[in-house]
């Protein structure tokens, strides 16, 4: 017995120190996630394991030992349904069915894909499936299909969507629905009314709607597929972007782990042309970025032409990603480009605030250089996170809708002028940088640690193994009220026995 463990360990050893198979299967044609779970792929890949990545895009820059496989025009599909999100004002109670359309949509072009069934013929081994959890249930057929081991990644913090399948608390006292922007996690009575219903609502749909949908779109495919639910909650790792200095507290179960921050590599050198204004700004720079979803061109032209006006004032540079090489009334201090290298202009130690539509990965980079935000959201979680900075001190929030010319005037005035915002986004860097082990190194531990424990079972809480009545205790309360109105019940007949009055005989008279 002791030399069959003795060789089982020396196997495992030797093999993680040849690398494990990994393959990442990312249906999200989308550059902002493309970008993220790229750059979590190539860390498994720097580290010695042996990457396949099926994506809708490709790398120039990647490891010798990372396998790509595009799936072309995915994103052309993407774009040409994209939203001007300037101009889509989505009601709140829609969004959940607007998302199970949309993804169940995008899900069935990745399967429906010629590169992707080719590759699903492969005789591959791979001793891991990472897929992103964007509603993405059906995706973790593909685990199944490998025999692999399945981690999900997930570009927020546990919410709706993670939280069913890893059998996670549900907190809907405090813990706002991802589709509840507006609210934050100190809820007044009212909006804890509004996140419950809201709550039961989301479920309800994602049970009846969303969940068959997916399971539906997996045997179109994969006839011979099990039932979605035997293959859904089999996951044995969750890796969250989430990070205490941005986010609130939350439990999570042991297979779930934050990485917050895994993105943000070390920076490198500028381009000439960029380093030359960051060094000549002896007032500062201000750096202005929508992200790669919304594009700052399609934004109204009234609104950009007060943003023009208030920026010709200052004295400081202007850095701003803008998609058109033409912005008509551009001031002289202002600079554009349709792509900057974000997190290295960041490190320059002349950047002062960043304007931003509150996008996680870049709010994450601004809280990691220790810079203030402005966070004018647009859409999805951004209004939530630019409430987050606003609450933590280190930013002011405007939701784009709400800008107007003299809100934007204030705010930006005050930013840039109050060292409490800067001195509240160096505390927040500082609990980010401070860490017992890097995110990056994170991501590779815990990819690891689920392979050599074979799907690590002993992190998986025996919530999963429950109805939902039965995890709610449903069951257990019926139980109890049924004894406690059994008993009322008896005693109230032992009663009414015992002090049933007995009939009086009369004495009949002569």
């Amino acid at each position: 017995m002791r030399l069959k463990v003795s060789f089982m360990f020396l196997f495992t050893v030797l093999h993680t120190l040849e690398g494990f198979k990994i393959l990442g299967v990312f249906h999200m044609p989308a550059k902002s996630h493309y970008m993220s779970y790229n750059t979590l792929m190539k860390i498994l890949a720097e580290k010695g394991h042996e990457v396949t990545i099926l994506a809708s895009f490709k790398d120039e820059n990647s490891p010798k030992n990372y396998k790509q496989i595009v799936m072309e025009g995915l994103y052309e599909k993407y774009e040409d349904n994209s939203i001007n999100w300037f101009e889509f004002t989505p009601l709140t109670w829609i969004m959940p069915i607007f998302f199970n359309f949309m993804t169940t949509n995008l899900i069935e072009n990745t399967f429906n894909h010629t590169v992707f069934k080719e590759f699903m013929k492969t005789e591959e081994k791979f001793d891991a499936v990472i897929i992103e959890e964007f509603q993405a249930t059906a995706m973790k057929y593909v685990a199944h299909h490998f025999n692999a081991q399945l981690i999900v990644y997930s570009a927020l913090d546990a919410n709706d969507w993670t939280n069913p399948f890893q059998g996670n608390p549900d907190t809907p006292s405090y813990h706002p629905s991802l589709y509840l922007s507006h609210l934050t996690n100190h809820m007044s009575f009212f909006e804890r009314v509004e996140n419950t219903i809201f709550y039961v609502y989301a479920k309800i749909l994602s049970n009846l709607i969303n969940f068959p949908a997916q399971n539906r779109l997996v045997h179109k495919y994969y006839p011979n597929a099990p039932d979605l639910a035997d293959i859904a909650y089999n996951v044995s790792l969750v890796l969250l972007n989430s990070d205490p200095s941005v986010h609130e507290p939350i439990p999570k179960v042991p297979s779930m782990k934050d990485i917050g921050g895994f993105h943000i590599r070390k920076p490198k050198p500028l381009p000439n042309d960029l380093q030359t204004v960051l060094d000549n700004a002896k007032h500062g720079v201000v750096y202005f970025s929508l992200g790669s979803n919304v594009k700052s061109k399609d934004m109204p032209k009234e609104k950009r032409d007060f943003i023009l006006r208030k920026f010709s004032k200052l004295k400081e540079t202007v850095i701003w990603k803008f998609e058109d090489p033409d912005l008509p009334g551009k001031p002289d201090n202002v600079i554009i480009s349709k792509w900057l290298p974000q997190n290295d202009i960041f490190a320059h130690k002349n950047v002062k605030l960043f304007i931003t539509h509150g996008g996680l990965f870049s709010t994450m980079e601004a809280v990691y250089h220790g810079l203030p935000v402005l966070a004018l959201s647009v859409f999805a979680e951004q209004k939530l996170n630019g409430k987050r900075a606003e609450t933590n001190g280190f930013g002011r929030h405007i939701p784009f809708k709400e800008l107007t010319e003299d809100n934007f005037s204030e705010t930006l005035d005050d930013l840039l002028k109050n060292p409490k915002y800067k001195e509240n986004a160096k505390m927040r860097s500082q609990i980010m940088r401070d860490k017992p082990i890097e995110p990056a190194e994170a991501v590779n531990y815990w990819v690891e640690y689920v392979i050599r424990h074979r799907g690590a079972p002993h992190l998986r809480v025996a919530a999963l193994d429950l109805e939902w009545y039965q995890y709610l205790l449903i069951d257990v309360v019926l139980f109890i009220l049924a004894v406690v109105v059994a008993a009322v019940l008896l005693l109230r007949f032992l009663v009414k026995l015992i002090f049933k009055k007995k009939p009086t005989s009369k004495k009949k008279k002569n």
